[in-house]
């Protein structure tokens, strides 16, 4: 790598009481091949020794800074606080339980090019840092390009495997209150520039317990009608702020068309208009997840039933 004029980059860490897995990650950033990082940490009222462990770091590297809240703000506010006191010209969020590939940073900047964001495929490990045998794109279609519409319903882009450009921060603030910071990102990146990943497993992506995002399922624990009302209840309140938020910037259009039609799901029998744009519209809202076409088709068909419908045949 030809080490002139390179930007700096911030690596934005998050840390809440996560002594356990901790010392893995830093020593996976500060080791990293790309020379101009910083490391900004936030923790979040840690009660346990992350914050010591953390100062056992940055008396070793100056280029990491710690910052303390002084109340708890949670995992998104978090975030939104780390990445505006971030000074680089490029951000990549980090959680606190991972382990960077030593090249990751590196060879997200060479995939960088024209894009506004790119990411990269992760592979998941178990508590005790062993292989899962899978990755984030055995069960997900990536996505390039610039099109929002593809992540109306889905998210193929996780917040560790971001690189995004300064820039985009004047657009993403602030946070939604619902939903997740990284689909959200992602969202409002693919209304600005082009997006593009690479297939390569730069991160070892650890599943427990305490993840807050549940990409296998494992935690799942209401009743089939309990899972279905949830699923409808986070779609219309995801749906809503991504309308909101292209009418304020866009004028309406087809998102809003899209919500106005499946808005009224808990209340109502039947769908039919969104059923159908969903199936019209296959190809972009249901690229994400790896499904054979006919359970396309079925995704479709139960976006026709309305909650009243549903409680009927539980």
């Amino acid at each position: 790598m030809n080490t002139s004029n390179l930007p700096l980059i911030s690596i934005a860490m998050c840390t809440y009481n996560g002594e356990n897995y901790l010392r893995k990650q830093l020593d996976s950033l500060v080791n990293q091949s790309y020379p101009e990082i910083e490391i900004s940490i936030f923790d979040d009222c840690s009660s346990d020794l992350t914050v010591s462990i953390i100062q056992e770091y940055t008396a070793q590297f100056p280029h990491i800074r710690l910052h303390q809240n002084s109340i708890n703000l949670g995992y998104q506010k978090n975030f939104e606080a780390n990445f505006q006191s971030c000074i680089g010209e490029l951000i990549a969020p980090c959680d606190q339980d991972d382990i960077w590939a030593l090249d990751k940073v590196e060879k997200l900047y060479e995939i960088l090019d024209v894009h506004i964001l790119v990411y990269h495929d992760s592979e998941l490990i178990d508590e005790n840092d062993q292989s899962m045998k899978l990755s984030i794109g055995t069960r997900l279609n990536f996505v390039r390009g610039k099109n929002p519409i593809s992540f109306l319903f889905f998210n193929c882009v996780s917040g560790h495997s971001m690189l995004f450009r300064r820039k985009l921060l004047q657009h993403i603030f602030p946070f939604p209150k619902k939903g997740f910071y990284d689909h959200w990102i992602v969202f409002v990146a693919s209304h600005y520039g082009s997006i593009d990943f690479t297939t390569q497993c730069l991160v070892k992506y650890r599943q427990h317990q305490q993840n807050l995002t549940d990409i296998l399922g494992a935690k799942r624990k209401e009743t089939k009608l309990q899972t279905t009302i949830s699923r409808i209840q986070r779609e219309n309140d995801w749906l809503e702020i991504c309308a909101e938020y292209e009418n304020q910037h866009q004028g309406k259009g087809f998102t809003n068309d899209l919500f106005a039609q499946g808005k009224n799901r808990d209340a109502n029998y039947f769908n039919f208009r969104f059923g159908y744009t969903i199936w019209k519209y296959q190809e972009e809202l249901l690229h994400i997840p790896k499904q054979k076409p006919k359970r396309r088709l079925g995704f479709a068909i139960r976006q026709i039933w309305g909650v009243k419908t549903k409680t009927i045949f539980k």
